[in-house]
């Protein structure tokens, strides 16, 4: 409860949906999108202190909760064309980076099993060998050679299978969160100074 009391302090929290708002604010449409990147939107990069903004505040928020995204713009009037422009360009984008995070995982499984399956033939070959009566230095250190490849890359493969693949997972969970987040606009009017 202390971590939601702190955390509530820098994101706005709603206890009747148990939503925290990430609060955003720009001042102009332009601000949200790369300025290198000429696309057209949905398709846009997002500017890169947006992304990293965005992706600090999630990771702040533990990942049981639920996001909105609060964007406050100076401009005079609502655009509706260039809020579907921002909404469309985030989701593509987070989408993106799912799909980039799936095909880590995807790789990441295939080397699992390949370390499992050549893990298990230089088992079977050190339990196959012992059948055979060599009394030879370099037989005996050959076995135990496959030995100890065997339980390596059964290592290698339980350490990809359970640990390394944990990361992209919490990416893939951090991502989806900011893809359904709903994205609430307001205007605010822009002091000239």
């Amino acid at each position: 409860m202390n971590n939601l009391n702190s955390l509530s302090q820098d994101y706005p929290f709603n206890q009747a949906t148990h939503t925290f708002t990430i609060p955003l604010r720009l001042k102009q449409f332009d601000d949200f999108f790369n300025p290198m990147d000429p696309s057209p939107a949905p398709i846009r990069d997002l500017s890169y202190e947006l992304v990293d903004y965005l992706n600090q505040c999630s990771e702040e928020i533990e990942n049981r909760y639920p996001v909105n995204i609060s964007l406050e713009i100076q401009a005079d009037k609502q655009d509706s064309k260039r809020e579907e422009e921002c909404v469309g360009s985030l989701r593509t984008y987070y989408r993106h980076l799912v799909l980039v995070s799936q095909a880590q995982v995807r790789r990441k499984r295939g080397q699992a099993f390949k370390y499992l399956l050549v893990s298990f033939l230089c088992l079977a070959g050190y339990i196959g060998s012992g059948q055979l009566d060599q009394a030879f230095f370099l037989w005996n250190l050959l076995r135990e050679a496959v030995l100890i490849g065997g339980w390596v890359f059964m290592w290698e493969a339980v350490t990809l299978n359970f640990m390394e693949i944990d990361t992209p997972i919490q990416e893939m969970k951090k991502f989806r969160r900011l893809i359904e987040a709903q994205i609430v606009f307001s205007y605010e009017q822009a002091v000239n100074q």
